[in-house]
């Protein structure tokens, strides 16, 4: 008899844990759109003109747009030189000029909010190389 209690306790106690973690799960999983706090792409020297030209506006929603122009490749095709700027319909502006004899590795463009309601943006060289999924 005192076993049968203790079981019983046991499964309430697990039971009551079970519901409480998946409900817990359901909450941390719900994501929505406009809750975004922070984006960014990252590129290498690989990708095509058309692909990176194709950014200028993947920021729009944040207000900030992207040029990016003077794009100069290797006799490999990689990306030698680049000029990147973004800017926000509020003025700032955040740029990269690249133009060095060897390829880029990666460049990251990125916007921010959590430490500025406005979107913190940037542009950023990475110095490791992409390490693609496959």
């Amino acid at each position: 008899m005192k076993n049968v209690k203790y079981l019983l306790i046991v499964v309430l106690l697990l039971s009551n844990l079970i519901s409480f973690s998946q409900n817990q799960n359901i909450e941390n999983d719900t994501i929505t759109s406009d809750n975004i706090l922070a984006e960014e792409i990252v590129f290498d020297s690989n990708d095509s003109d058309e692909g990176l030209l194709s950014l200028r506006n993947a920021f729009k929603k944040q207000n900030i747009t992207i040029e990016i122009s003077n794009i100069k490749r290797d006799r490999t095709n990689k990306i030698i030189a680049i000029d990147i700027v973004m800017e926000s319909t509020d003025g700032r502006i955040s740029k990269l000029n690249y133009n060095k004899l060897k390829p880029v590795k990666a460049i990251k463009i990125f916007v921010d909010k959590r430490n500025n309601p406005d979107w913190d943006f940037g542009i950023e060289e990475l110095f490791e190389e992409i390490q693609y999924s496959k």
